[in-house]
């Protein structure tokens, strides 16, 4: 049907309002900034988004699209919709402690050790370490955690010669730095980082709280003491979607 005609005789103008996928993200946008969506709280269902917002499937879909490119949620498929955390700022440099970047940032980070263990070290960490084939490491797994929310798993390897006991001593003090230096480091470097992105295991999706469809940021590291020998190499998984990696 044509638009009636204006009293001056032309089409009658039909007003254009913005597509209902924008009013759906807007709305969902404003809830989210406004904090009545918290970070990390799960959404209602696409269905159920449809049917509050009295709007088809498709146009949801659309709308959920345009804020996950924002970066405002995150769809995870098999679990659902969830608010977008805030992503947590980690310089990488010459000098990385944990502590000493949640304190930068003022952030409250924790880690928690999960397991510790003298285990026969594989060719690669031998071979970070510098140690014959075949050596014995201490490993020492670890679970980081920021206002809460998991944010990497570490696996952190050492001489056993050298560091066997580091594990009693880190319960004890917490801090990597001064548990080094009850074994005569008192100050050490990183060496270099290596950063990979892949998908994450069984074991690392479950205890991050992620989907295993989610990429995790893989980080190798080796730290020297004063002379140059390494005394730590390390692996870490990282929530991609949570970590912003600032190297300096």
């Amino acid at each position: 049907m044509e638009a009636s005609p204006a009293r001056d005789g032309s089409p009658r103008a039909r007003k254009a309002g913005p597509p209902l996928w924008q009013k759906v993200a807007t709305a969902l946008r404003t809830e989210i900034r406004d904090q009545t969506l918290k970070p990390g709280e799960q959404i209602m269902p696409e269905a159920a988004l449809s049917e509050h917002f009295s709007v088809s499937r498709f146009t949801t879909r659309r709308a959920l699209a345009e804020l996950e490119k924002e970066g405002l949620i995150r769809i995870e498929h098999g679990r659902g919709l969830f608010v977008a955390e805030d992503i947590v700022p980690y310089a990488v440099g010459e000098r990385t402690r944990f502590t000493d970047n949640m304190r930068r940032f003022n952030i409250a980070g924790d880690r928690e050790i999960l397991s510790t263990a003298i285990e026969t070290g594989d060719p690669l960490v031998c071979e970070r370490l510098e140690l014959a084939r075949g050596a014995d490491v201490l490993v020492i797994d670890t679970l980081s955690s920021v206002d809460g929310r998991p944010m990497g798993l570490s696996q952190n390897f050492y001489p056993a010669d050298r560091f066997r006991g580091l594990d009693t001593v880190l319960r004890e003090t917490v801090s990597h730095t001064k548990a080094l230096k009850a074994f005569g480091v008192h100050d050490y470097t990183r060496k270099c980082t290596w950063i990979i992105s892949r998908m994450p295991t069984a074991r690392e999706a479950r205890l991050l709280k992620i989907a295993r469809t989610r990429p995790i940021l893989e980080t190798q590291k080796v730290d020297i003491d004063a002379n140059g020998r390494p005394i730590a190499f390390g692996i870490s998984a990282n929530c991609g979607d949570r970590m912003q990696i600032i190297i300096e």
